[in-house]
């Protein structure tokens, strides 16, 4: 099963200092949900290449500068985003490829300039023993920044010869934003607001919510709980259309 933690907040183009002082930020939310998740990289270029560590800045400038001539080269000058603001960036939580595998083979997408955090864990359930735990504690460390206005866990897995993604296959509203596993929303809610949801908890200004307890695709008393809390939310108004169509 691989899963997929996203964060939304504001949008921001930054300099280059700026935006690496922006991403340490988040990634110290990171670090105190799982040790695994305390130490960042660059990931290699290609085959045989170096991770770069994100704590050795003078590297880590030097490797944008790199990854956006080289953009500007294959795809045309702008392409790369520049060299006094960035928008974007990969990282991962691991510094070689054997423990890049043990960890869950984990990416990181920074993209300040679309105001999200994404964050990738495939075979989560390999990886760690208790995958709801990790995400959630995750869920909870970042969503204490008062910069997170949402924050949604979607989830893949195989069954049988199907790739079944839960945003695509099992949401209830293709044209709207979904909650999924778990997430958070700027908004305090109650139980009574809520009854579907298997745990809420205040964060902040808003609310963490857990959908249910397990989300197996293949169980569809899971698929339907996570289904019911989003209907719910919908009636509160808090998951917006995403469809321009529908607009």
């Amino acid at each position: 099963m691989n899963s997929t933690l996203v964060f939304s907040f504001r949008p921001s183009t930054l300099s280059t200092v700026a935006f690496l002082d922006e991403t340490n930020s988040w990634l110290a939310l990171l670090g105190r949900a799982h040790p695994d998740f305390s130490e960042w990289w660059i990931p290699p270029q290609g085959p045989g290449g170096d991770f770069v560590s994100f704590r050795n800045r003078n590297n880590i400038i030097e490797r944008m500068g790199s990854d956006a001539k080289r953009l500007d080269a294959e795809y045309g000058v702008g392409a790369g985003g520049g060299r006094t603001s960035v928008a974007s960036m990969v990282l991962t939580n691991a510094g070689c490829e054997k423990d890049w595998h043990r960890k869950g083979r984990v990416a990181l997408y920074v993209n300040l300039g679309m105001g999200q955090l994404r964050l990738a864990i495939s075979v989560i359930d390999g990886a760690y023993r208790d995958p709801g735990a990790l995400l959630w504690s995750l869920l909870s460390c970042t969503a204490e920044d008062s910069r997170v206005q949402f924050a949604q866990t979607n989830v893949r897995q195989k069954l049988g010869s199907e790739l079944v993604l839960y945003s695509r296959d099992r949401a209830p509203f293709p044209h709207r934003d979904y909650l999924g596993w778990m997430g958070y929303v700027n908004v305090a809610l109650t139980q009574d607001q809520l009854p579907e949801a298997a745990r809420l908890e205040r964060r902040g200004q808003g609310t963490l919510i857990l959908s249910t307890e397990v989300l197996d695709l293949s169980d569809p008393h899971a698929v339907m709980q996570a289904n019911q809390v989003e209907m719910r939310l919908v009636d509160l108004e808090l998951l917006p259309v995403i469809d321009p169509a529908l607009k």
